[in-house]
């Protein structure tokens, strides 16, 4: 089977599941779009042991991106759309698999789908829309009426046009249900992370050295950092840490909300909190390996539609995390289901300063999370079964013995989410 990925951010379990069904003898040609900087991307050169079935290309368009620029940022899209249908175009996929794209570029490349005769698969990564609403409104409330409606519009249209739908949260499945979009055609797989490319390595590592984080206790927030992911909290947390003395605060990070705590870190003394870009991802292991306790952070608002994928690299990790958002996340779902750390209100910065100390002060707790999150992740992460999960929506034979991605057929609970 020709299967076409697109995942708009470059993530590294996406990859992952390029590579593992080209290693089955499917030939996959994998897209990205490179000029988004914002996000941290994974292993996106070819590695010795792929095969020769698999390409991974990085696209480029004419036009700057800018992630949060009102008036550009629609264009760029359009452009992308353009780039990755054109690779489409070329490569004549049997399916397209398509996650994390802005909608206006999601239609271009389900066009070309349809034109080639090709199934098209939308991985709901982020309920587009309603993340529009949201970061609309901060800018202006009218903007964010007349774009909310034109989203919403686009979005129905592009899931019901859709072959398939993977939801990556049952919560996901069951807001689109009150779309009127349900039946066999829609899937939940939960997304997860690499446990090849994420391992568990000692805390006394040359990444922690070089940072000075080694003989002290660190915590550290690894990942993309918008306005929604709360940074004043951090820099509340990195304050507690400067009086308390002996721990530090990481963040390596990219996007606004790094950039507005870059601006405020005079407020802390920098061997407290640290402030680094993106490291080289062949390092990942090391460096989240140097935290004692790893952050998620995401405001209550946003945590309707938002699955902060650095929670699920975190859990491979071995660390134990706090994570502030609303329980009903799905990410703090899983933190509690693996009994691997602490949830606690994102809008509380004395509740995270709270659970801090806690693990400040009880390093049992510590490694008893740490340890949880690992088995966690081992258990659900297998990639092997989570391939044959897509084959199987793909139109692929399940090989024996695995099971397929379940439909989703549950009712609407009674208690609606806080998305409307």
């Amino acid at each position: 089977m020709r299967i076409f990925v697109n995942e708009f951010c470059g993530h590294p379990f996406q990859m992952e599941l390029s590579r593992n069904l080209a290693r089955r003898g499917h030939t996959v040609y994998h897209v990205y779009f490179a000029d988004n900087t914002s996000t941290p991307k994974g292993q996106t050169q070819r590695r010795a042991d792929d095969p020769e079935s698999l390409t991974i290309e990085g696209l480029h368009i004419a036009r700057k991106f800018s992630k949060h620029s009102i008036f550009t940022r629609r264009q760029a899209d359009i452009e992308y759309g353009q780039a990755a249908a054109a690779a489409a175009e070329n490569f004549r996929p049997d399916v397209i698999i398509s996650a994390n794209m802005p909608l206006d570029a999601q239609a271009i490349l389900q066009n070309t789908a349809h034109r080639l005769n090709a199934r098209f698969v939308f991985w709901l990564q982020d309920v587009y829309s309603v993340a529009a609403k949201f970061v609309l409104r901060k800018k202006a409330r009218l903007l964010a009426w007349a774009g909310g409606l034109y989203f919403e519009r686009l979005e129905k249209k592009l899931l019901r046009s859709s072959d398939a739908i993977v939801c990556i949260a049952p919560g996901f499945a069951e807001f689109i249900q009150r779309w009127g979009i349900s039946g066999a055609n829609v899937h939940v797989i939960e997304n997860w992370a690499p446990l090849d490319e994420v391992r568990p390595q000692p805390k006394a590592n040359a990444w922690a050295r070089e940072h000075g984080v080694d003989e002290k206790f660190c915590f550290m927030y690894s990942g993309t950092l918008g306005m929604k992911h709360r940074p004043e909290i951090l820099l509340a947390l990195a304050k507690f840490l400067e009086r308390r003395g002996g721990a530090a605060l990481v963040v390596i990070a990219g996007g606004a909300g790094f950039d507005w705590l870059r601006k405020n870190a005079d407020e802390v003394s920098p061997d407290v909190l640290k402030l680094l870009p993106f490291q080289p991802y062949e390092r990942l292991s090391e460096v989240m390996a140097s935290a004692d306790t790893l952050l998620t952070l995401l405001d209550s608002e946003a945590g309707a539609f938002a699955v902060p994928s650095k929670t699920l690299a975190y859990l491979c990790a071995g660390r134990s995390l706090i994570i502030g958002a609303p329980r009903t996340n799905e990410a703090a779902q899983v933190v509690l289901r693996a009994d691997a750390g602490i949830v606690v209100s994102p809008d509380d910065s004395a509740e995270i300063i709270h659970a801090a100390e806690r693990l400040l002060i009880e390093p049992g707790l510590c490694a008893r999370f740490g340890a949880n999150a690992r088995a966690y992740a081992e258990r659900a992460f297998a990639i092997d079964a989570i391939a044959s999960r897509f084959l199987a929506i793909f139109g692929c034979p399940v090989e024996h013995g695995e099971s397929s991605a379940p439909h989703f057929s549950e009712p609407v609970p009674a208690v609606q989410s806080t998305r409307d």
